[in-house]
């Protein structure tokens, strides 16, 4: 296949002499490289890696997760089920196909990290249940080692069938154990929670209350722990209506809610604006000594019913005076201003929030992290960059977590959206990101390497994904893949950068379907690049799956490509992919494409020998075949000679001619200086296919013509003729050659 010429204003992938510098390695977890080879290799029936490399891998990745406290991804658990499957299958004579019982209680904690509202779960839940079943099997064999294999991975099976909306299930089991295994009895108590939690974020009241019975039964009564847990988790999902009910429904012995339930609850309801419920139960905390959470709570519902800063400093100042001479003296501290604050924000307020800042300053009262991320949250909603970053600022001086992470990233997402982006802030604030090792947003890693790639920072590009794309699920690795398949079809950006976006995209993301891969040729196609393109069908070509390579439809899109372009490179190229091609059969669409494009690139009479094939196999041709050959028939010496051919077989068989196969008849005559001809069979017309001849017809006849003196002649016959469609073909507009008459700007392209 032929080379990509070089540029001498490109920096990478063959476009310009400079040697690039090394890109930084691709950040995988330990032992996923070799799950994905494994999945690879027995894709395309090649040998597989040794089981013991396999065994290794699983080890490997589960421990590391185990040390780093993640998760893992739906991609990684679909791999890791490969794995498994295929020990079993390939193994099974080495006693536990070779994955100890740690190993598989490893893989089942960490399953269990995952988050509860995820998308994707359904490869993580069977992996789980694969993993389950196979240490309930290993117990069965050995019913003294309940420790081992009982309790501890069903805690963690219930937990995440309970986060991944398999409650029902997860209830089945916790009741079947229950009845049958000694369990200690801390250990049911965590079953019931997760149920409980599980249950409410399905929101299925009836559940709930039918497990709260099962609880009774099995000798745990609804109690105040249990009661949080629910009403804890109702809050979780933003459901007011549960979390009410369930924070009113009766308490084991008539208990009382515990304080810090209710001062979640009362939070609720303030950022709700649900003001008149919230008062029933803030009354009930004065009628006690409040502690110090429930007067932080009490400062935000005077706050959002509308008490100025001044009222709610007075507020304090009452606080510290009732408390002033008791044993349990309170302040406002740092996390009574930030609830202040966060309602503020909530209220999308950001002169109030600055207000309690100043308020913490009076009352010398020192700002935290969250403070600092707060600060952010609302500049960045109030369009305040510079104050944004300025938070940024007081924050690096903290220490802050994972889960702080997203401000950061819509901080760096706003900032590359900005008109014009302030590349050396941004970047300010990446390596900072990357030198505390924190995982940018699929979001955050698509805005950034447009930026690079506008920049033509083709290196940065690549690091950047290379360090984040592979800990992210396929979902999220789709949407920055689609960016740069949007970058590729913009054609504000020049060729050879689209390029390079669309070579990044090939190593990176080697899933891309085939149909994005063929809008993606099609594209250079379209900037009359064919060579790039036919460089993105043969990687379709070489890829070892199936799924990925062309097929016939693919061809005729690629073939239709090169017609548009006249290259006979191109087309040599590709017809040669295709002879040597065993899983593709040439259809009528791929052979009138092969017609198209033989015809394009001056080559008619090859044109006409897939018309051969075409009218001899037995889907036969169709409408648009016969008008491609008729084409080819105008384009090659002596033409007409089978374009009548072909005129006989539609007569002699009666087959219906339609306008456009009728008017390629008469341009094929008109080409080889049949112009009288042609002019009859133009007065013919409206008898033969029902349509008297209109401006197109005749401005393809009139382009048919050879010579100055051929389209004078007909220029005068079809004015006398035709005189209304003359004046509509003088609106179309003709082509200005430097000599000649030129001829009428009509698109006489045919599809396949």
């Amino acid at each position: 296949m032929r080379g990509i010429p070089r540029s001498t204003s490109r920096s990478l992938f063959g476009f310009s002499r400079k040697v690039p510098k090394e890109p930084r390695a691709t950040d995988l977890d330990p032992g996923f490289l070799q799950l994905l080879e494994l999945n690879n290799m027995l894709a395309i029936k090649a040998r597989p890696p040794s089981v013991e490399s396999i065994i290794k891998a699983f080890r490997e990745l589960f421990t590391s997760k185990q040390k780093e406290e993640s998760s893992l991804e739906e991609l990684q658990a679909h791999h890791a089920i490969i794995a498994v499957r295929y020990l079993r299958k390939e193994n099974h004579e080495e006693a536990g196909f070779g994955l100890s019982t740690k190993d598989l209680q490893t893989a089942m904690y960490v399953l269990s990290r995952r988050k509860r509202n995820d998308e994707h779960q359904e490869k993580v839940v069977e992996l789980a249940k694969i993993v389950f079943e196979e240490l309930q099997s290993r117990r069965a064999k050995d019913p003294s080692a309940v420790q081992e294999y009982g309790s501890s991975a069903l805690n963690h099976y219930v937990q995440i069938l309970t986060r991944c909306g398999e409650s029902m299930e997860a209830r089945r089991l916790v009741v079947e154990f229950q009845s049958s295994e000694p369990l200690d009895n801390e250990k049911p108590r965590f079953l019931w929670k997760h149920l409980l939690a599980g249950f409410a974020a399905e929101r299925n009241d009836e559940e709930i209350l039918q497990t709260i019975e099962l609880m009774g039964q099995n000798g745990l009564p609804f109690d105040a722990t249990f009661h949080q847990q629910l009403v804890q988790s109702c809050i979780h999902q933003d459901n007011l209506a549960m979390m009410k009910r369930w924070y009113l429904y009766p308490i084991d012995q008539g208990a009382a809610p515990r304080p810090r339930i209710s001062c979640k609850v009362l939070r609720t309801c303030v950022f709700h604006k649900h003001f008149d419920w919230a008062q029933s139960i803030a009354t009930k905390m004065m009628e006690k000594n409040p502690e110090k959470a429930e007067w932080d709570v009490l400062f935000q519902l005077a706050a959002g019913k509308g008490k100025g800063v001044e009222e709610v400093e007075r507020m304090m100042t009452v606080m510290v005076q009732r408390t002033e001479k008791g044993p349990d003296r309170l302040r406002p501290d740092t996390s009574t201003i930030n609830d202040l604050i966060s309602l503020a924000n909530k209220m999308n307020d950001p002169y109030l929030a600055e207000r309690y800042v100043g308020l913490a300053e009076r009352w010398k009262i020192p700002l935290n992290a969250f403070t600092y991320l707060m600060q952010m949250d609302y500049r960045i909603k109030a369009g305040d960059i510079t104050g944004a970053r300025h938070a940024y600022a007081r924050l690096q001086g903290h220490e802050f977590s994972n889960k702080d992470i997203p401000l950061v990233n819509k901080l760096i997402l706003v900032m590359c959206n900005a008109n014009e982006p302030d590349h050396e802030a941004i970047m300010g604030l990446v390596e900072d990101m990357t030198e505390r090792n924190f995982r940018f947003e699929p979001d955050t890693v698509s805005a950034l390497c447009l930026l690079h790639l506008k920049r033509n920072e083709l290196h940065d590009v690549i690091d950047l994904l290379q360090t984040h794309v592979f800990h992210y699920e396929l979902q999220e690795r789709a949407s920055i893949r689609d960016m740069f398949v949007g970058f590729c079809l913009d054609r504000s950006n020049n060729t050879a950068t689209a390029w390079d976006a669309y070579t990044i995209l090939r190593q990176l993301f080697d899933e891309t379907d085939r149909e994005i891969r063929t809008k993606l040729m099609d594209e250079f196609f379209d900037r009359r690049r064919s060579d790039m393109a036919i460089h993105v069908f043969g990687h379709m070509r070489q890829s070892p799956f199936q799924e990925r390579r062309p097929t016939a439809d693919t061809y005729t899109q690629c073939f239709e490509g090169i017609a548009k372009q006249a290259d006979l490179n191109a087309l040599e190229t590709v017809h040669n992919m295709l002879k040597l091609d065993s899983e593709v059969e040439p259809d009528t669409r791929l052979h009138n494409a092969l017609m198209l494009a033989y015809t394009a690139c001056g080559q008619p009479e090859r044109s006409l020998e897939f018309w051969d094939d075409v009218v001899y196999s037995r889907e036969g041709p169709t409408y648009n075949s016969i008008c491609i050959a008729l084409q080819a028939c105008e384009a090659m010496p002596f033409g007409e000679r089978q374009a009548r051919d072909i005129w006989k077989r539609l007569k002699k068989f009666d087959i219906d001619v339609t306008k456009e196969i009728y008017v390629g008849y008469v341009a094929a005559l008109a080409r080889h200086g049949l112009i009288a001809e042609s002019m009859e069979q133009l007065g013919k017309m409206e008898a033969e296919v029902g349509h008297r001849p209109d401006s197109v017809s005749l401005g393809i006849f009139y382009n048919a013509s050879p010579g100055v003196t051929k389209k004078a002649e007909v220029e005068t016959w079809i004015k006398d003729k035709y005189p209304g469609a003359w004046k509509d073909l003088e609106k179309i507009g003709k082509t200005k050659p430097r000599g000649g008459n030129g001829v009428f700007m009509i698109n006489r392209r045919i599809p396949a």
